[in-house]
C-alpha cells in the first residue's frame, strides 16, 4: 500500500538501513497487541508474505482465501490480498485469545517492520524510518533492524521486496494508460497468478 508521506519531515539522518540500530526493542511486546487491533486500514500482503503464509500454514493461496485468513481488495487501484479481520472483532484473524500473534514465526513484513516503515527512492532502493507516535509501547531499547525483522536472509528478503515492488509499480502504471476494463482485469488476474498463486 502506498502512503503519501511528507518527505520533508524525514531528514537524511533519520533514514536507516537493515544494519542500523533503532529504538524498536520492546521485550517481545510484553502482552501488548494494540497494533493488531482496530484495523481501520488493511494489512496489505506482498508475494513474500503470501509465500511465508502458504508454507507456514500449509495452505494454497486459494486455501487461505477459502478459510477466511486473507481477503482480496483494491489498494491503490490494484486487487491485492490482505490479512482478514475477525468477524466479531476489529482485530487480526491471527490474534489469539491471549493477545499474541499465532503466526509470529511467519508473520507478514508490515507486522515485522512495525513501527518502522519504508521510504522508496527513485532508483528503486528503499530506506527504513521510525514512525513517530505509531506504537504506544514505552521504554524501547535499541536493536539492529535486521534482528528486529527476523528474516534468515535479510538481503534476499530486501531483493525480493524490491523486485515485487517494481512489478507492482509497473502494473499500476499500465492500468493508468487507458486500457479497457477487460484488459485491466486480465492484467490483474495475471499479476495475482504470477506473484501469489504459483
Amino acid at each position: 500500500m502506498i502512503r503519501e508521506i511528507d518527505e520533508t519531515l524525514i531528514t537524511r539522518d533519520k533514514l536507516l538501513s537493515s544494519s542500523d540500530l533503532a529504538r524498536l526493542g520492546c521485550g517481545n511486546c510484553q502482552g501488548c497487541s494494540d497494533c493488531c487491533r482496530d484495523r481501520a486500514s488493511s494489512i496489505i500482503l506482498d508475494a513474500w508474505d503470501i509465500r511465508l503464509l502458504k508454507e507456514g500454514l500449509n495452505y494454497s493461496f486459494e486455501g487461505l482465501i477459502d478459510r477466511g485468513l486473507i481477503v482480496l481488495g483494491i489498494s491503490d487501484g490494484v486487487v491485492l490480498p490482505s490479512l482478514a479481520v475477525k468477524p466479531e472483532a476489529d482485530e487480526c484473524v491471527f490474534l489469539d485469545a491471549q493477545g499474541r500473534c499465532s503466526i509470529h514465526p511467519f508473520r507478514p513484513g508490515i507486522c515485522r517492520m512495525f513501527p518502522l516503515a519504508r521510504l522508496w527512492h527513485e532508483d528503486g532502493s528503499f530506506s527504513y524510518f521510525l514512525q513517530q507516535g505509531e506504537c504506544s509501547h514505552a521504554g524501547r531499547v535499541k536493536i539492529r533492524i535486521s534482528k528486529w525483522l527476523e528474516y534468515p536472509d535479510i538481503r534476499e528478503y530486501e531483493l525480493q521486496v524490491r523486485t515485487y515492488h517494481d512489478a507492482l509499480k509497473d502494473l499500476r502504471r499500465k492500468i493508468k494508460t487507458g486500457l479497457s476494463h477487460e484488459e485491466q482485469v486480465g492484467l490483474q488476474r495475471q499479476f495475482l497468478e504470477d506473484w501469489f498463486v504459483r
